[in-house]
């Protein structure tokens, strides 16, 4: 897991979700190609042997020839403050066959596992290792609806 984060509401408090970029969820060393959520209340302690498969990872995979960069957790207009779910996890992923990049936008609201409700593709490509960062353009929390 790399870049990990929280809701914004719940930067200084306690939080139940962990939203980050992942390799895989084997433990393996590998380039990040998904984003994952992990309930750390909720969510089981039991120490995985290598190679074993850890099925409590609420995650989506690109592919291989992905690449993710950091999410940013950005809460929905007029959404639940309290809520850490009513929010999207927005992240950059490159396209190496294309040699294009997207920005990926997650329902938080859904399981990871279901994917993007939207791809925002960019002219060209955006060189992986991007940090991620959001800034309303208004006084609200989220420019989506």
């Amino acid at each position: 897991l790399e870049f990990p984060g929280v809701h914004p509401s719940f930067a200084t408090s306690k939080a139940d979700n962990i939203f980050a970029l992942a390799s895989n969820v084997v433990g393996d060393s590998t380039a990040p190609n998904g984003y994952c959520r992990l309930e750390v209340e909720k969510g089981s302690n039991t120490k995985l042997q290598q190679g074993e498969k850890n099925e409590d990872v609420d995650a989506y995979w690109f592919g291989s020839r992905y690449f993710t960069d950091e999410p940013v957790v950005v809460p929905k207009k007029n959404g639940d403050p309290n809520d850490e779910r009513d929010a999207y996890l927005l992240g950059m992923v490159k396209d190496s066959a294309k040699n294009r990049s997207f920005l990926s936008i997650f329902d938080l609201k859904k399981d990871m596992s279901h994917g993007p409700v939207c791809k925002v593709w960019t002219k060209s490509s955006i060189p992986h290792g991007l940090h991620g960062s959001f800034a309303p353009t208004d006084s609200s929390t989220s420019i989506f609806t």
